[in-house]
């Protein structure tokens, strides 16, 4: 049986999984630590930061949106997150990603996906979304999208989707179709966390149960396809057969690395929220029918009850 370095790692013509392929190989720093700047990513992270920092101060009190300025973890973790997005999508990662390696790109994915997405929620002061939602038509949208059922079918639908062989090739070649899978998989990520760190009553997060349930059923998807990717025996993405080898990896030793990666790290995240919410049921037990367990919303949701029952 193969070790594991063994079963990812082979590079040399002795080896069963080795597969001749460009003589260029990468193994030093300079060689492969390129820093790409896009000024399309530079100017969206830019502009989500001053968008947010604008809110969260002149916003806020010119609108009164809350007596209560926004609190420094959040702060801290919303900008932490922008710059996650941004060494993500740019620089070094983004350089490896696009050019030379799978595994490189399923740890930007799943940075963007299981890292940055609930980092960027939890930095969201709910005052600052709740005038994004007045509208009826957006609450009714919003509650549709964030339900666990149809969270659950966008976020994995999408990963599925964009890894069959000639949708995720057709993104490597071609640019913008890879700037819509990008913005794809972050959209959806936010939709998926939402519905366990949702910070607004407007989109309620279910019962402690219900969320358990929901981070349960999905972390089998993922780890199927991360399954399937590294006991796969064929190259499943050529794109990468005819690049510069890196750190030793064959392109099939490569794609198996990535494979584990979904397989197996691709569930931490989600094993983490789930001892969140346990941590959170066990220490206060289920919230009342109404309520959310979280609580500035249950503090909220029931100002309003006193409000509507002083009026009726």
């Amino acid at each position: 049986m193969w070790s594991l370095p063994h079963f990812i790692l082979p590079a040399h013509p002795g080896n069963l999984l080795y597969q001749p392929t460009r003589e260029v190989a990468f193994s030093s720093l300079e060689e492969w630590f390129v820093w790409d700047f896009h000024e399309s990513i530079f100017l969206g992270t830019v502009a989500l930061v001053v968008l947010y920092t604008v809110g969260v101060t002149h916003w806020r009190k010119k609108y009164k949106l809350s007596d209560t300025p926004v609190s420094t973890r959040q702060a801290v973790t919303f900008y932490g997150a922008m710059v996650l997005m941004y060494l993500s999508l740019d620089g070094p990662l983004h350089h490896l990603a696009d050019e030379l390696s799978f595994a490189m790109h399923m740890v930007q994915h799943l940075l963007l996906q299981m890292v940055w997405a609930p980092l960027f929620i939890l930095g969201l002061p709910g005052w600052l979304i709740k005038p994004l939602v007045q509208k009826d038509w957006v609450k009714r949208l919003g509650r549709t999208l964030t339900r666990p059922l149809y969270a659950s079918m966008l976020f994995q639908g999408c990963i599925w989707i964009w890894h069959f062989p000639p949708i995720y090739e057709l993104a490597l070649t071609n640019h913008p179709f890879h700037i819509a899978e990008h913005l794809l998989f972050m959209a959806t990520a936010v939709i998926f966390w939402w519905v366990i760190f949702s910070p607004i009553e407007e989109t309620p997060r279910p019962s402690h149960g219900w969320q358990m349930v929901f981070l349960l059923l999905n972390l089998a998807p993922m780890k199927a396809l991360g399954l399937i990717i590294t006991v796969h025996n064929e190259l499943l993405y050529t794109f990468y057969s005819v690049q510069p080898r890196l750190w030793g990896l064959t392109p099939i030793g490569d794609q198996r690395a990535g494979g584990l990666l979904m397989w197996v790290v691709g569930g931490l995240p989600l094993w983490a929220a789930l001892a969140y919410v346990f941590w959170h049921l066990r220490r206060k037990g289920e919230p009342d029918k109404g309520l959310t367990g979280v609580p500035h919303l249950d503090a909220q949701i029931l100002a309003r009850r006193q409000a509507e029952e002083a009026l009726g």
